[in-house]
């Protein structure tokens, strides 16, 4: 079974900053290839040198040898991506409303929620194909161009619909 996550309330919202504290930006690269290291390694640059087509703003680069072509991904307006890491704070197990519970006076046991804490955000990230770019219908594109549109669509929650209106 999948753990359950949710991030914790804080004193303050992620995009507010202080004089001594700033929140980190990053930009995700999605590659097509599983690398078994999590972390940061001491020298990006030898590892990770990339070339950008001023004409068309695509990205090329190089990994153990295989051609990378990218393409920068904006995470739509409204939106913030958020790059968390797992704690093991749960929340607090509350009680479950009567519409809830199985009807013979037994209630379902709760799932822990473990709570996420924030590392950075981001406004957008890089998908990358072998030696091609990711085509519209590439699995991460279109689970944030079209996926969200779709869930906002399902839940009245149109941006678009919203500007309209006005």
């Amino acid at each position: 079974m999948l753990d359950m996550h949710t991030f914790q309330a804080g004193s303050k919202p992620l995009n507010s900053q202080t004089e001594n504290e700033q929140v980190t930006k990053f930009t995700p690269n999605i590659l097509p290839c599983r690398i078994h290291h999590d972390g940061p390694i001491e020298s990006p640059d030898r590892f990770w040198i990339t070339q950008t087509d001023e004409q068309d703003g695509h990205s090329t680069s190089h990994f153990r040898g295989r051609r990378l072509r990218g393409r920068r991904v904006a995470v739509p307006e409204g939106y913030q991506g958020v790059i968390a890491t797992p704690t093991e704070r749960t929340l607090p197990v509350t009680q479950q409303s009567n519409s809830d519970s199985m009807g013979d006076g037994e209630s379902e046991p709760e799932e822990s929620v473990k709570i996420l804490d924030a590392q950075g955000t981001f406004d957008e990230m890089m998908v990358w194909g072998h030696e091609n770019l990711p085509a519209a219908d590439d699995t991460f594109v279109k689970g944030v161009e079209e996926w969200i549109r779709f869930a906002e669509t399902m839940h009245g929650v149109s941006t678009t619909m919203k500007s309209s209106d006005k």
